[in-house]
C-alpha cells in the first residue's frame, strides 16, 4: 500500500501541472479523415481519439433511477448531465461511442429473447427516436468538443449469415441513418456497422469464426452494408471483426474496399492472450489486430478493467505495469506503440462524471474511482497525456469553395485562374486539365467527384525545354510555354495534347492521372487542339484558329489525312473570326466540335456532322458575359453540363459551370439564354464531401505541393526542402536587375472568395540572416504590373523595400531584424488593389508602399499570383529560409500542425538496402502467414515497408500477398522479387522464397499439440501424443481435397500406440469425422470420396474443406511416418509438376526442397553435378536427379 500511495503522490503532482492545459470543451473539430493506416485531420496531423461511451435506456442509465417509460426529456436531461458532469470532471476525452439503444426502437410490451433479438424492431419508431433522442444526444456531444460513433440498436445474433435477416436490418437501419440531412457527411460523426459479432455460416456450411472462409463471408456482410451506406454518404466507417470482435486477422487477406475506412476492436482482460504477462499479450494482438493495424486505423470502442472485489467493470484484472504484468497498463503499452489506435473506457459514464482528481487514495481510502489498479484513475491522468499530441487542429477559416452546403453552387466553380478547361469523366471521377504557360510543374490536372468541390490530381508537365528563354537567359516565355491542352482517357491510358507557340505540340500520357507522365514531341503542331478517338479507335484531332481543321492520326499519332471542315447551314449573325479552342465529340451519332468565336467578345459554338470532315452545320449555343472555351461533359445520371471559364480581369480566367439542355440535338447552354450564377449542384448520384483547394504551406513536405509553380524552369540544385528542417530554402541563382528575370520565383494562384468584402491573404515568414550584399527576398504580388515587399542588404544593412512597377515607386527604410520577418500582401477581387505590410512579431503587421492597381496584361496571360522570390543583384551565394506561407489572416504553425516536427535529411529519406526477415518461408497450404519488408537508409534507421512495397512472383498459382500476408494455395516453390522506391525514387530490391506443402513433416509445420500436449522429431519423422492426444495440420482456410481420389498414408513401421488416422470438415477438434484404424497396416490410401464419419456413417466428411487431418493415438509409443500424399491412384504421388534439367548455360541458383540455397550462379547444365538422389529447385524449376 505504500508503493501504491507514493505513486499515487506523483500521479497527482503531475495531474495539478497538468490543470493548466486548456480544456476540451471548445476545442477544434475538424472534419477527420483516413490516410492509409491513420486517422488524420484536413492538415494531415495524426489523429488518435480518447473517449467514453454511453447508451440510452433506462437500464444502462442507473437502472431507470432517474428516468423511464420512454420519456424523451428525461433520458435527454439524464445524459447531457453526464457528458456536462465528464467535462466538468476534467475528463480530456474526445469522442463518445453512442448506443442507439432498441429500447426506443422496439414495439413496446413485444417479448425478445435479448438485444439480438430484432423481432420487435419497428422502423417508425427508430425514425422517431434517431430525430427526438440520438440525434439531439449527437448535437449536444458535438457542442461539447466530441466526436461521434453511433452504433446500431442491439447486438449481432450469435450466429450469422450473408443475406439473412439481420444483415438486411443493417442494411436498412444504416442506409436511413446515412441519408439523414443532420448525420450524412457531418464532419463530427462517425459509424460503427455493427456489435459484437461471432460466428458466420462459412462457404463450407459451418458456423465459425476462425477461417479465411468466414472472414470473406464476413467481408461480403459487411461490403454491403458499406456499399447502402456510400450510396449516402462518405462518413469514417468502423468495421466489426468475428468473435465478439476479437478476430480480425481475415480482413488483412480480404479487407473491406471503400475509403474512410477502419475496425472496431473490443479488449477486455483475458482476451488477446492479456492476463499472461506482456509478451503474451502483444503477440495476441499482433496475430489478430496487427494485419488490419498495418493498413487502417483502429478504435478500440469496449474496454475496461478492474479488480474483481469492485464489480464495477466487465472486465476483471489490475493495471500492473507496462512491459510487465497486469492488463491496464500493457492495453495502454500496445495501443500506443501501435500509432494509429483511438480507444475509450467502457466505465458507467456516472461513474465517470463523479470522478474527483484530487481525491487521492489512502491506506483508508481506496474505491473504485480512486483505486490506481483500476482502470479510471489512470485513464484519467493518461487522457491529460494524450490532450497533448496526436489531436486535431482547427480547420483554416479563408477556404475558397463554391459549394453553398445546400445543394447549390456559386460561380465561379473554383474563384482562381484555371482557364482553357478540358473535362472528362472516368467512372466516378471527372478530371479537368487547364493551360499554365511558363510556370512549371504545370498543366495542372484537377479531379473532382460532383464537378464542383476540386482538388489537385497532378502537375503532368515537368518542363517543356531546358533552354534559355525557358531558364531566364537573356530571354523568357512569358505568356508563351504550354496553351490549351486536351484531355482525353481511352482504352487505360489518359492523353493530355497541348501547344505551344515556338515549340510545337506534346503529347503527355499516363495509365494513372496522378504519374507518372511520358512526354513526346509530335511531328505537327495542332493549334489549340481537340484530341479524340473515335467508336472504331481512329484518332483525330480538331485544330486551328479562325479556319478549323481536322487531321486524322495513327497509332504514332503522326498525321495520315488532314483537310481544312466544310460547313453546312451556318447560322446567321455568328462571326466566326478567332475560331479557338474546339473540343470534338461524338454524342448520339453526330460530331460535334464545341468552340469559342469571336474573338474578345468570345461566345461558344457548336459544328455538327453526320461525318467527321464535316459538312458541318453551326450554331451558337451561349453568349453570356464573355463565359466561354471549355468542355461538355455528361454525369452518371445522364445529366449534361459544361466547364468554361469567364474573363474576370486581375484575379484571371476562372472556371464557370453550367447546364447543358439538349435541343434539336444541339447542346444549348445555360438557362434562358442566360448563364447561372448560383444553381443547382449536378446530380451525380450521391452527395460528396466540400473541399477546397490547398494554399498553405509549411514546407514540412519532401516535395511541394501542388498550388505551386515555378516562374518559368528552377534550378533545381539551388532551391531545398531539406537543408533546413520545415523550411524552403531559396538560394540566389544569378545575378539580375529585376524580379522578371530572376529564377526560382515560386508561385500560386490568388484565389478569391464569394464576398466582395473578403480580402485574399498570402503572408510569409522568413528567415535573412545568410542574405548578401545586393539580395533582394521577399513576396510579390505577380502579372504586368507587379509588386512586391521584402528585404534587401545594403552595406551590410537590411532594409525593408517595396517596389510596384505599376505606379513605378520605390520605397525604402532601414528595419531592425537580425534573421526573421513577416511579410504580407493583401489582394481583393472587387477593386483589383493590392496592399503591402510586414512584421516582426507576426502580430501587428504595419502596411508599407502604395497599392498596386492589379491588371490582367497578355504579356503574361496568367492571373495574378502570389510569389515568394529571392534573386541578387551583385553576388550569388546568399539564401533566405521561409518558413511558412499562408493565407490565413492569423497563423502559427503551432495552430494548424503537430509541433513534433523534427524535420529530415536526404540520408533520412535515401533507401540503401531491403531485407526480410527470413529468406524462405515455410508454409502449410491454405494458411497465410504474415511477414515483414524493412527498409534500411543511409542515416542508418528503418521502417516496415511491407504494404508499400512492390512484389513480382510468377508463381502465382502457389502464392499470393495481400496486406503484408503470404496466402499458400497451392504445393510448390514460388520465388518473389521485391521492390520499394522511396520518397526521393531510389528503388532497392530483393528476393525470398516461400515453400508450401499439403503434409510438411518439418518441426515448423507439423502440429504435434491439436491435442493433448505431444512432440515430433523431424529427423526420423515420429510423433508421440500424449494420452488421447492428436497431433498433424490445421488449415486454417479449408483444405479442398476434391480434385483428388486418394490421400496415402505411409508409416516406416507398425504403429503399437492404437493410432488412427483422422479428417475433420470443420475446425472443432471435438465434432464427429472420418477415422481409418491403423492396426498393423504400413500403407492406406484413403477414398476421398467415401469419408463416413465414424459416430454417423451416414454423414461423409466432405473433401472440399478439411480443417484438421492427422493422427490420434494412446501416447504409449511413437508413429513414425514415412510419407503422407495424395495420389489419383493409390499408389504414386500427385505432386509438383518435376521438369528434365536442360543443358543451357543460364546461370541459376539452386535450392533443396526445403529452402536451402545450396549453390549460387551456376550454369544449369552443371547445376546438379554431384547433387544426391532427390528434387531440387533449379532456377524455378523442379528438376529431379534420379
Amino acid at each position: 500500500m505504500k508503493n501504491i500511495i507514493k505513486k499515487l503522490a506523483v500521479t497527482f503532482f503531475i495531474l495539478i501541472i497538468a490543470s493548466n492545459a486548456k480544456a476540451w470543451i471548445g476545442e477544434p473539430m475538424p472534419r477527420l479523415h483516413v490516410d492509409g493506416r491513420y486517422l488524420k485531420d484536413t492538415h494531415g496531423n495524426i489523429v488518435n481519439l480518447h473517449g467514453f461511451a454511453q447508451t440510452y435506456s433506462p437500464w444502462f442509465n442507473e437502472q431507470g433511477k432517474y428516468w423511464t417509460n420512454y420519456d424523451v426529456n428525461g433520458c435527454l436531461n439524464y445524459n447531457k448531465g453526464l457528458i456536462d458532469g465528464i467535462m466538468a470532471a476534467g475528463w480530456k476525452a474526445n469522442f463518445i461511442r453512442m448506443h442507439m439503444d432498441p429500447y426506443w426502437s422496439n414495439t413496446p410490451g413485444v417479448s425478445v429473447t435479448g438485444e439480438n433479438d430484432i423481432s420487435a424492431f419497428n422502423f417508425d419508431r427508430f425514425k422517431a427516436a434517431l430525430d427526438n433522442v440520438f440525434i439531439p444526444m449527437a448535437e449536444y456531444a458535438i457542442s461539447k468538443g466530441l466526436y461521434v460513433i453511433m452504433r446500431p440498436p442491439g447486438v449481432c445474433p450469435e450466429k450469422i449469415a450473408v443475406g439473412d435477416a439481420y444483415n438486411q436490418y443493417l442494411i436498412k437501419v444504416w442506409g436511413y441513418v446515412s441519408q439523414h440531412p443532420k448525420l450524412k457527411n457531418n464532419p463530427n460523426i462517425m459509424f460503427e456497422l455493427a456489435n459484437e459479432p461471432v460466428n458466420i455460416l462459412g462457404p463450407d456450411g459451418t458456423y465459425g469464426a476462425g477461417s479465411q472462409g468466414h472472414f470473406d463471408k464476413l467481408k461480403t456482410y459487411f461490403q454491403t452494408v458499406v456499399d447502402a451506406i456510400r450510396a449516402n454518404a462518405d462518413n469514417i466507417l468502423w468495421v466489426p471483426g468475428l468473435g465478439y470482435q476479437s478476430l480480425y486477422q481475415g480482413f488483412a487477406v480480404n479487407p473491406i474496399k471503400g475509403e474512410n475506412i477502419g475496425y472496431a476492436v473490443h479488449v477486455y482482460p483475458g482476451w488477446f492472450n492479456s492476463g499472461q504477462g506482456y509478451a503474451n499479450f502483444q503477440k495476441g494482438w499482433d496475430a489478430q489486430v496487427k494485419p488490419v493495424a498495418d493498413f487502417a486505423p483502429i478504435v478500440v470502442t469496449e474496454m475496461d478493467w478492474a479488480p474483481e472485489k469492485y464489480n464495477a467493470s466487465w472486465g476483471k484484472d489490475i493495471t500492473g505495469t507496462a512491459g510487465g504484468d497486469g492488463f491496464g497498463a500493457n492495453f495502454k503499452k500496445i495501443t500506443d506503440d501501435a500509432g494509429n489506435v483511438s480507444w475509450l473506457i467502457f466505465t458507467w459514464p456516472h461513474l465517470m462524471a463523479k470522478f474527483d482528481s484530487t481525491n487521492v487514495a489512502t491506506a483508508n481510502n481506496l474505491v473504485f474511482l480512486n483505486d490506481p489498479e483500476a482502470c479510471p484513475w489512470p485513464t484519467f491522468h493518461w487522457y491529460q497525456e494524450y490532450a497533448k499530441k496526436d489531436y486535431p487542429r482547427q480547420d483554416f477559416v479563408n477556404n475558397s469553395n463554391s459549394d453553398n452546403n445546400d445543394g447549390t453552387f456559386t460561380n465561379p466553380v473554383i474563384f482562381g485562374d484555371f482557364p482553357d478547361p478540358d473535362v472528362i469523366r472516368v467512372g466516378d471521377v471527372y478530371y479537368m486539365s487547364t493551360t499554365t504557360m511558363h510556370n512549371f510543374p504545370g498543366a495542372t490536372i484537377l479531379k473532382s467527384y460532383d464537378l464542383v468541390n476540386w482538388e489537385y490530381c497532378s502537375n503532368p508537365l515537368e518542363k517543356i525545354e531546358s533552354n534559355a528563354c525557358y531558364n531566364l537567359d537573356g530571354c523568357n516565355r512569358y505568356s508563351h510555354g504550354q496553351w490549351a491542352s486536351s484531355l482525353k482517357y481511352h482504352k487505360g491510358t489518359y492523353y493530355l495534347h497541348f501547344n505551344t507557340l515556338d515549340e510545337g505540340s506534346f503529347l503527355l500520357t499516363a495509365t494513372n492521372p496522378e504519374g507518372p507522365w511520358t512526354m513526346k514531341k509530335l511531328p505537327t503542331s495542332f493549334y489549340d487542339a481537340g484530341l479524340f478517338f473515335d467508336d472504331d479507335d481512329r484518332i483525330y484531332i480538331v485544330y486551328g484558329i479562325n479556319k478549323l481543321h481536322i487531321a486524322e492520326l495513327d497509332s504514332d499519332f503522326k498525321v495520315i489525312r488532314d483537310q481544312a471542315i466544310t460547313f453546312g447551314n451556318i447560322q446567321s449573325s455568328i462571326d466566326n473570326s478567332a475560331t479557338e479552342g474546339s473540343h470534338l465529340y461524338k454524342i448520339n451519332g453526330y460530331y460535334y466540335i464545341y468552340a469559342t468565336t469571336g474573338g474578345y467578345y468570345a461566345t461558344q459554338v457548336a459544328f455538327r456532322s453526320s461525318s467527321i470532315f464535316g459538312p458541318y452545320d453551326e450554331k451558337e449555343v451561349f453568349n453570356s458575359n464573355r463565359i466561354h472555351q471549355g468542355a461538355l461533359i455528361q454525369t452518371q445520371t445522364g445529366e449534361w453540363w459544361t466547364m468554361l471559364f469567364a474573363d474576370k480581369g486581375a484575379y484571371g480566367r476562372l472556371p464557370s459551370l453550367q447546364p447543358v439542355s439538349w435541343i434539336d440535338n444541339w447542346p444549348i447552354v445555360g438557362v434562358n439564354g442566360s448563364g447561372v450564377t448560383t444553381y443547382k449542384k449536378p446530380n451525380v448520384g450521391k452527395d460528396y464531401i466540400k473541399k477546397a483547394l490547398p494554399t498553405n504551406d509549411n514546407f514540412r513536405d519532401y516535395k511541394l505541393g501542388m498550388q505551386w509553380e515555378w516562374n518559368h524552369n528552377p534550378d533545381d540544385s539551388k532551391w531545398s526542402l531539406m537543408e533546413k528542417a520545415g523550411s524552403l530554402r531559396l538560394q540566389t541563382v544569378n545575378v539580375v536587375d529585376s524580379l522578371q528575370r530572376a529564377r526560382n520565383t515560386l508561385t500560386q494562384r490568388i484565389l478569391g472568395y464569394y464576398s466582395n468584402t473578403t480580402d485574399s491573404y498570402g503572408t510569409i515568414r522568413m528567415d535573412v540572416q545568410n542574405m548578401k550584399d545586393g539580395d533582394v527576398a521577399g513576396l510579390a504580388v505577380f502579372q504586368n504590373p507587379y509588386a512586391y515587399i521584402g528585404i534587401t542588404v545594403s552595406g551590410g544593412t537590411k532594409k525593408l523595400v517595396m517596389m510596384n512597377t505599376g505606379n513605378k515607386t520605390n520605397f525604402s527604410q532601414p528595419i531592425t531584424c537580425d534573421s526573421i520577418i513577416y511579410l504580407r500582401a493583401i489582394t481583393n477581387y472587387s477593386t483589383s488593389k493590392a496592399s503591402f505590410y510586414y512584421s516582426t512579431d507576426n502580430v501587428t503587421y504595419n502596411k508599407f508602399g502604395d497599392e498596386l492597381d492589379m491588371k490582367y496584361n497578355l504579356s503574361v496571360f496568367v492571373g495574378n499570383r502570389f510569389a515568394i522570390f529571392n534573386y541578387a543583384t551583385s553576388q550569388t551565394g546568399g539564401y533566405v529560409d521561409v518558413d511558412w506561407f499562408s493565407t490565413e489572416r492569423q497563423f502559427t504553425e503551432d495552430t494548424f500542425y503537430d509541433n513534433s516536427f523534427v524535420g529530415f535529411t536526404k540520408n533520412q529519406m535515401t533507401i540503401s538496402s531491403v531485407s526480410v526477415e527470413q529468406n524462405t518461408y515455410n508454409m502449410l497450404i491454405d494458411t497465410s502467414k504474415d511477414f515483414k519488408v524493412t527498409a534500411h537508409y543511409l542515416d542508418g534507421h528503418t521502417q516496415d515497408v511491407t504494404n508499400e512495397a512492390t512484389y513480382s512472383n510468377p508463381s502465382s498459382n502457389n502464392i499470393t500477398i495481400v496486406n503484408g500476408q503470404i496466402i499458400a494455395k497451392t504445393d510448390g516453390v514460388a520465388t518473389v522479387d521485391f521492390s520499394y522506391k522511396d520518397l526521393l525514387g531510389n528503388i532497392q530490391s530483393g528476393q525470398f522464397q516461400v515453400n508450401v506443402k499439403t503434409f510438411p513433416l518439418t518441426s515448423e509445420l507439423f502440429n504435434s499439440t491439436i491435442y493433448g500436449t505431444g512432440t515430433f522429431d523431424e529427423a526420423t519423422k515420429a510423433l508421440t501424443t500424449s494420452q488421447y492426444g492428436f497431433g498433424g495440420w490445421k488449415y486454417a482456410n479449408g483444405l479442398n481435397l476434391s480434385s483428388y481420389k486418394y490421400l496415402v498414408v505411409e508409416l516406416a513401421e507398425k504403429q503399437t500406440c492404437g493410432a488412427s488416422f483422422r479428417l475433420f470438415d470443420t475446425s472443432n477438434y471435438w465434432t464427429d469425422c472420418y477415422m481409418y484404424d491403423m492396426g498393423d497396416k504400413l500403407k492406406v490410401a484413403v477414398d476421398l470420396s467415401n469419408l463416413s464419419k465414424s459416430k454417423t456413417p451416414a454423414v461423409k466428411c466432405d473433401p472440399s474443406h478439411l480443417y484438421i487431418i492427422g493422427f490420434w493415438s494412446l501416447g504409449s509409443s511413437p508413429i513414425k511416418i514415412k510419407d503422407i500424399y495424395l495420389s489419383n491412384d493409390g499408389e504414386s504421388s500427385v505432386g509438383i509438376p518435376v521438369v528434365d534439367n536442360d543443358n543451357s548455360n543460364e546461370l541459376v541458383d539452386v535450392y533443396s526442397m526445403v529452402g536451402v540455397k545450396l549453390r549460387s550462379q551456376v550454369q544449369r547444365k552443371n547445376a546438379l553435378d554431384g547433387l544426391d538422389r532427390g528434387v531440387y529447385i533449379v532456377g524455378r524449376k523442379c528438376v529431379m536427379v534420379k
